[in-house]
């Protein structure tokens, strides 16, 4: 099963597969003879051909009939060595030619399969569900990505035509070699039997070393990942000498796993290259032998010798061919392990609506796979299109869960959400996160411009309503200070930019496509009051009606709203408006008495500093 799954990942590619075999085999057919012109060369050079050496027949070459007749229309010696030299020549040139486009076959069968299976890989990867993303390595997912795909392409294509030109190989060889010699032939292939055993215990040991690499440099990739996303975090806490020793260790177990495979290739080719090196003196005994009974003439051992390695190299190849559908079928594994899982889209709805904003939850209610307790219990609440709504709660109460069902991220258990009175299960998942726009605390920013980063939501956007969503967002002052202004390169994941900068970025990448929904999941915290007040205040007074939810952990930011919903412990505490609740006994309340009056004095302090100015 696993060979199997193995080859199915070069479907599609049997054509050029097949045209490449065949250029292999004509090759070899073609290398088959350059021996019988050495032959035919020293036959010429001892008598005619044909004729009788002293008391020994010399026999036949079995060169193509055309290029015998080519040879014998001339009974000078001389001329005879030229018209060899010319043919031989001819043919060599015809067998790079050929080579030149069979290598060539090879390379673009190579890379198409490579490039198929990345795109296919990479695009199931895309399609997998939220909760895997969030259970996986990034490490282990790029080194499926890179190093098993090359693994797995190599092998499809260079190393199965290997196996085509080691078969080719074996039957031209053993057949020019059967006409000259029948006990030298079998001498040559007795020794096959011993070599496919030889090769199938390789092969059981050295399967399960590779799955073992495998598995550490996937750790050691996953190291290396985690280090470079997270260096400004590493050299905060001056934690470098930890990261190295961490990586040495990683790496050491990579060395380790890579050396042990190396010890049983040695052997193994060691015994091979014995194996061959016997040969070769077996079938030399074996023509000094016949030629000292004038059962054989030089010619025909000279040939032999060149013959018999078509014969010998190619069983010797076998080794670095299991080495590699070893490693091949341990990378189409890993890959069909992703492909295998399940796409997020196999439950998907089928209706696109017109989106307008009204979203409801009823009673729902929602746990994941790994544990029987529900993190959301029974939530009901009620946002009208247009609306701007808060929720707030303590840390783990469930709040971002709320906005990850929204997008389909997880599916609820219990209950039903309604988008415009229709259930969130019968619209397709595509769709609705078209029409919800996202701003996350800790947003993803690309290492472009700033504008591009605005504007990568709607590539199309024209330069103004860029602009304009950088004036809503309270960026367009900050953007000015940038010495190339919208052209500024932000960094990888946004590193030149302030916490606020990188979120008020987010929030205009957002409001530049439109959307009916806007979801602030704690987008505001690393801004101050002042611009937070400023964000809100200009989103309300936008030309377009959307319906916003803000997760916020700061009152002042969610008294704003027209609603506030309360969450604690996964279910419903209160809702209604800053007003109500803060007269209200319970979690509002506290956080406003607590927070109300920081606020307060915040304003008191700004006020005495202007005064004193």
């Amino acid at each position: 099963m696993r060979v199997i799954n193995l080859f199915r990942l070069a479907k599609g590619f049997s054509i050029l597969f097949l045209i490449g075999a065949l250029l292999t085999v004509v090759h070899q057919w073609t290398y088959s003879n350059v021996p019988l012109f050495t032959q035919y060369l020293i036959k010429t050079l001892m008598a005619q051909p044909g004729i009788a050496i002293g008391n020994v027949n010399v026999g036949e070459v079995y060169l193509p009939a055309f290029l015998l007749s080519f040879f014998s229309r001339t009974q000078n010696v001389m001329e005879i060595v030229m018209r060899i030299a010319i043919s031989l020549m001819v043919l060599q040139v015809f067998r790079f030619s050929l080579r030149f486009v069979e290598m060539w076959t090879r390379g673009f069968l190579q890379e198409r399969i490579a490039e198929n299976m990345r795109i296919r890989l990479y695009g199931h990867i895309q399609d997998l569900s939220y909760q895997f993303h969030n259970n996986t390595d990034t490490g282990d997912l790029i080194q499926r990505c890179t190093t098993d795909v090359e693994s797995t392409s190599g092998f499809l294509s260079v190393r199965m035509l290997d196996m085509v030109n080691l078969l080719a190989t074996l039957f031209f060889g053993a057949y020019q070699m059967i006409l000259i010699n029948k006990t030298m032939v079998w001498v040559s292939l007795s020794i096959i039997p011993f070599v496919a055993i030889s090769s199938i215990i390789y092969f059981m040991k050295i399967d399960k070393i590779f799955m073992n690499i495998e598995k550490t440099e996937s750790k050691m990739m996953t190291v290396i990942q985690e280090n470079l996303s997270g260096s400004r975090v590493v050299k905060a806490f001056a934690n470098e000498v930890f990261e190295i020793e961490k990586m040495s260790e990683k790496n050491r177990e990579y060395a380790e796993s890579l050396i042990k495979a190396n010890k049983i290739v040695a052997v193994y080719w060691g015994t091979m290259d014995f194996i061959g090196v016997t040969q070769y003196l077996l079938i030399t005994a074996i023509g000094v032998y016949y030629v000292q009974r004038g059962l054989m003439d030089a010619a025909g051992v000279v040939a032999s010798l060149s013959l018999v390695g078509m014969l010998i190299w190619p069983v010797r190849g076998l080794g670095r061919m299991i080495n590699d559908f070893g490693k091949a079928l341990v990378a189409s594994d890993r890959i069909n392990e992703i492909l295998d899982k399940p796409s997020e889209y196999d439950n998907n709805g089928t209706q696109t609506p017109n989106v307008k904003g009204a979203i409801e939850f009823k009673n729902v209610s929602f746990k994941f796979d790994d544990t029987n307790e529900h993190l959301l219990k029974s939530v009901n609440f009620k946002i009208e299109a247009g609306q701007t709504v808060a929720i707030i709660g303590r840390t783990g109460s469930g709040k971002s869960t709320i906005i990850n069902l929204l997008l389909r991220m997880y599916e609820y258990q219990e209950g039903d959400i309604l988008i415009d009175g229709i259930s969130l299960k019968d619209i397709e998942k595509k769709h609705i996160r078209n029409q919800i726009g996202v701003v996350l605390q800790d947003p993803f920013l690309y290492s472009k411009t700033v504008y591009e980063n605005i504007a990568i939501a709607h590539k199309n956007a024209a330069k103004d309503r860029v602009y304009m969503a950088a004036e809503v967002a309270a960026l367009e002052k900050d953007i000015k200070t940038f010495k190339q202004g919208y052209e500024t390169i932000v960094g990888e994941r946004g590193t030149t930019l302030s916490g606020g900068q990188k979120q008020r970025v987010a929030i205009a990448r957002v409001l530049v496509s439109d959307k009916p929904i806007l979801i602030f999941d704690d987008a505001l915290s690393a801004v101050d009051t002042k611009t937070d007040t400023m964000i809100r205040e200009a989103l309300k007074n936008k030309d377009y009606s959307h319906t916003s939810i803000i997760i916020t952990h700061r009152i002042t930011t969610a008294k704003e709203a027209d609603l506030i919903v309360v969450l604690d412990q996964g279910k419903i505490e209160a809702i209604g408006s800053h007003k109500e609740l803060s007269e209200l006994p319970g979690l509002y309340q506290k956080l406003w008495s607590i927070q109300g009056k920081l606020e307060k004095e915040f304003q008191k302090e700004i006020e005495r500093g202007e005064d004193h100015a």
